[in-house]
């Protein structure tokens, strides 16, 4: 009889493991959690923002134009010789340098830029007094020598490695003018006979500032290297030269006298520029 129970106690067993396993069966398995993402200390910044630095090469073209006013005056106790020198349109090349720092919002990005430029934008002049104009004869030697500016620039993402861009700043410049008379019939008192040649010249420079503006396309080629195109226009308003009077001959006493010519000094720069961002 105890075996007959342990068979039935077996029996029992045996039926309850095959049901909880059928009953396993038919409930349905909870999907794993799915695996977290790894965890990042920070986003990378967009690809235009930083400091950059690089060089530029160019060519320019100025303009000085000279107030009509006085010029020159021969005697004037006697009589006034007034007459203006020629405008002056110089050209050249440019050569320097430029850093600066780029912010991106989306498509758009800002930044600000210093460049300085040496340069060798000049142009000689040759005229004479219309008032004696077989025996006075001068030239004129304008040059720009320098330039530079501190601008803002904003652009637009035309392509996500092509940047249309706008500029506006402040401008520097210094120019150098000298003029030289030649001058075969000397005034009074100069101690020089009539066909003797007599020479006199006076050197100005200046340092002059005004706004400049322009507009550029840059394209990040390679990398963090930037390769760009951009013109610029000077415009350093009115300032004064120092024009070549003198000797006169005042009230039988020749002094050297020297009046200040008013001049408007424009430069376009036409320049390629390569940069590196950090």
């Amino acid at each position: 009889m105890r075996r007959d129970f342990v068979y039935g106690i077996g029996f029992l067993a045996s039926v309850a493991a095959g049901a909880g396993s059928a009953l396993a069966a038919d409930i349905p398995l909870r999907p794993a959690p799915p695996a977290a993402a790894p965890a990042t200390c920070c986003a990378a910044p967009p690809p235009w923002v930083g400091f950059y630095v690089g060089i530029h090469g160019g060519g320019g073209w100025g303009r000085e134009s000279i107030n009509p006013g006085f010029f020159d005056s021969r005697d004037v106790s006697a009589f006034s010789d007034f007459f203006s020198s020629p405008n002056s349109s110089p050209k050249g090349g440019v050569f320097g340098f430029q850093f600066g720092h780029n912010w991106q919002w989306g498509p758009a990005v800002g930044g600000l830029e210093i460049d300085f430029s040496g340069a060798d934008i000049k142009e000689t002049t040759t005229f004479f007094d219309p008032f004696f104009p077989t025996s006075r004869f001068f030239n004129r030697d304008f040059k720009i020598n320098e330039l530079a500016s501190a601008r803002g620039r904003l652009g637009y993402l035309i392509f996500p490695n092509w940047l249309l861009y706008g500029t506006a700043g402040i401008g520097w410049g210094h120019s150098r003018e000298t003029t030289t008379e030649t001058d075969t019939f000397p005034a009074p008192g100069t101690g020089k006979s009539p066909g003797v040649p007599f020479f006199r010249s006076q050197t100005s420079e200046l340092n002059e500032f005004g706004w400049v503006a322009g507009v550029g396309l840059e394209w990040m080629f390679w990398n963090n290297w930037l390769l760009r195109g951009e013109w610029l226009h000077y415009d350093f308003g009115r300032t004064n030269h120092l024009g070549l009077v003198g000797p006169a001959f005042v009230s039988g006493v020749t002094t050297n006298a020297f009046f200040p010519e008013t001049v408007r000094t424009t430069v376009d720069v036409a320049r390629a520029a390569v940069s590196y961002k950090f």
